[in-house]
């Protein structure tokens, strides 16, 4: 057919030039159905999208026929809704759980179908693929999620890191301080004795592997809801919400004990005995953040001065 010959047709063979063409070449998939939701018409790529051979062979069958139940049933609600109400429903997003397989996502617009004496006999609809969109979606969440758990974590150690210890005693003083009951929290502060000399004696690296093998002891003695924090060098806390002085005691006693109880390898066959020195504050009504932690550390400092490898409370 000429450039022109399109000129010399008639309405109605346009009209079936173009339905064809959208049948077999389009890539969003198109599909017309009766009242009952069972095709009547689809495109080529609906038709190998769900493993037909033909569209025609898709013909009388239903969503059932292809999809998963809970999906088809979802579709079927829909289309009653559009023929129900005569209203056309943009852009719902679609998934399709393909069990073993990944799952694919399309986003459908559903229309009425009328025949020439405008009453609806059914509907009709196109879907676009866009699961490649989902999955970068996904990817990007993925990774927004990554970063912000980096922004949190102390690479050394796998433990939260001194901005996110800020972040979180805040927002912990403003909750205590909201509620209504005398339910408290308390705050363990720690740094490790002699991390000098290990440093000189042995080396950053195995000073390094010191403070390791302290976190991995605090993860070790405290409850799921603590919260372990490196807040740099060899100093450590813990956050213990809904937990007293004596609670946070005993806590910082399991810490101490764990610490202590496993030499670090710090050289060719030589061990080193590990101890740290603990301070212990419990939120007091009103307190505000900086109140808190300065109680831990004078507790902390005054383990120092008494000896080391202690706790004060």
């Amino acid at each position: 057919m000429g450039k022109n010959e399109t000129s010399k047709m008639s309405p109605e063979e346009i009209d079936k030039l173009v339905v064809d063409t959208i049948k077999r070449y389009c890539v969003d998939t198109i599909y017309f159905k009766d009242l009952d939701s069972k095709f009547i018409w689809n495109s080529q790529e609906h038709a190998d999208q769900v493993g037909a051979k033909s569209p025609e062979e898709m013909f009388g069958k239903s969503d059932y026929d292809y999809f998963p139940k809970e999906f088809a049933d979802s579709a079927r609600k829909t289309e009653e809704e559009i023929i129900s109400t005569g209203k056309a429903l943009i852009n719902i997003e679609e998934e399709w759980d393909r069990g073993e397989e990944e799952s694919m996502y399309f986003l459908a617009s559903k229309y009425p179908f009328y025949n020439s004496n405008n009453e609806i006999i059914g509907t009709w609809g196109i879907s676009k693929d866009i699961t490649d969109l989902k999955r970068l979606e996904k990817e990007v969440e993925r990774s927004y999620q990554r970063a912000q758990r980096l922004a949190r974590v102390d690479d050394l150690t796998g433990l939260y890191n001194r901005r996110y210890f800020y972040e979180n005693l805040e927002r912990t003083c403003g909750i205590y301080d909201a509620r209504a009951d005398e339910t408290v929290f308390s705050l363990i502060a720690l740094d490790v004795d002699n991390i000098k000399y290990i440093n000189d004696q042995y080396g950053q690296q195995h000073g390094d592997d010191v403070l390791r093998h302290v976190a991995s002891a605090m993860l070790n003695s405290t409850r799921k809801t603590d919260i372990c924090f490196r807040i740099g060098g060899d100093e450590f806390a813990v956050l213990l919400a809904d937990c007293d002085k004596t609670g946070a005691v005993n806590v910082a006693k399991k810490i101490a004990e764990n610490v202590s109880s496993q030499a670090v390898p710090v050289g060719d066959e030589k061990f080193e005995k590990v101890t740290v020195s603990l301070g212990v504050s419990t939120y007091d009504k009103g307190a505000d953040m900086s109140e808190i932690i300065s109680a831990a550390d004078r507790k902390l400092y005054k383990s120092k001065r008494n000896g080391k490898n202690q706790i004060s409370f």
